[in-house]
């Protein structure tokens, strides 16, 4: 007679999880790493019900990737997060996730509108998550994103898939490993296509679509004080700023510029290669973003944590952009350049 076989449930407490020493295995990071996305996806999501994410398995039986899909679930009363593979029964319970870093319930929502349901793959739902400049509005489309019929569903104002777009283009247009750059150029149209409502061919030819030559699809994307939002005068304003930190006598190795998206702008500081690395581009590393609101006219400040994810500045909301700049530039708290 056959015996079947119950995987054990793993309970892990977050906390355990949040700070790894640098010698921790690979395994044991693996195992932090889907964990950590758990907790971003279950309280993306309501408490309560049961729901099929898009998280896949991270088990490999007989070196295969499991098919299944992570089901979860977020109960109150204990606050334990509980999950299981749809197809190989891995399963688990975690605790210790409140107010850490992963956890989106408590975030504010800033965007308004109707939402709408819209249909990409996974590989495209999979450069969303490793996207590292999403701000916790963005993360909680991204993980509460569920499988159904194979694709990923994603619910998301037009206003949402606009930062989306903006971050996809962003990141594509610094990553200087070619093979990331062309999955985020292809996780960009996808995702464009889905939120236009259109179905595109696939191309053959250099330039086809509709990009200069030589040029990413997300290159060519990429937000101009025209297409945004954004108050012009503003954006010449924070423009102006980020030329005046620097000294021209340093900026063949150090900038500060921004990126320019939809509805915000980031402030990035641009390093350049050191003189060994003949290979490498200039860094970016994210210093502050500020979100402007156009029914209220008014800008929000947002800070980076060490997981370069972005959070409200409370102190400061204004209509000013100057105001922010300022605040930026004082640093009373040591958040923003350390």
């Amino acid at each position: 007679m056959r015996v079947g076989y119950a995987p054990a449930v793993l309970v892990a407490d977050l906390r355990h999880f949040l700070e790894l020493p640098g010698d921790t295995p690979a395994p044991a990071r693996r195992l932090a790493e889907q964990l950590r996305d758990i907790v971003r996806a279950t309280t993306a999501g309501e408490a309560g019900a049961a729901w099929v994410s898009a998280l896949p398995c991270r088990r490999r039986p007989g070196n295969r990737r499991c098919p299944g899909r992570i089901l979860l679930r977020r109960n109150e009363s204990p606050a334990t997060i509980t999950w299981e593979c749809t197809a190989c029964g891995d399963a688990g319970v975690v605790s210790g996730w409140q107010d850490t870093p992963y956890d989106l319930n408590h975030r504010p929502t800033m965007s308004s509108g109707p939402a709408e349901d819209i249909g990409i793959s996974d590989d495209t739902v999979a450069s969303l998550r490793e996207t590292m400049l999403l701000d916790a509005e963005c993360e909680r489309v991204v993980y509460r994103g569920r499988a159904n019929r194979g694709q990923i569903v994603l619910t998301a104002t037009d206003e949402q898939l606009d930062e989306l777009l903006g971050y996809l283009a962003a990141e594509a247009n610094h990553e200087t490993n070619r093979r990331r750059q062309q999955r985020l150029d292809t996780a960009y149209d996808e995702l464009s296509d889905a939120a236009h409502g259109s179905v595109r061919h696939a191309v053959t030819s250099p330039g086809s679509s509709g990009a200069p030559l030589g040029m990413s699809a997300a290159a060519a994307a990429r937000p101009t004080p025209a297409s945004t939002g954004l108050p012009d005068l503003d954006v010449a304003r924070v423009q102006r700023w980020c030329a005046a930190r620097v000294p021209g006598r340093a900026r063949h190795q150090v900038r500060v510029e921004c990126q320019l998206a939809t509805r915000h702008l980031t402030i990035v500081e641009r390093r350049a290669p050191r003189q060994d690395d003949t290979r490498s581009d200039w860094t970016s590393f994210p210093i502050a973003r500020l979100r402007y609101a156009e029914t209220a006219k008014t800008w929000t400040l947002y800070w980076r944590d060490r997981n370069l994810r972005f959070h409200v500045y409370d102190r400061l909301p204004s209509p000013h952009v100057d105001d922010l700049l300022t605040e930026i530039d004082c640093d009373p708290t040591c958040i923003f350049w350390g």
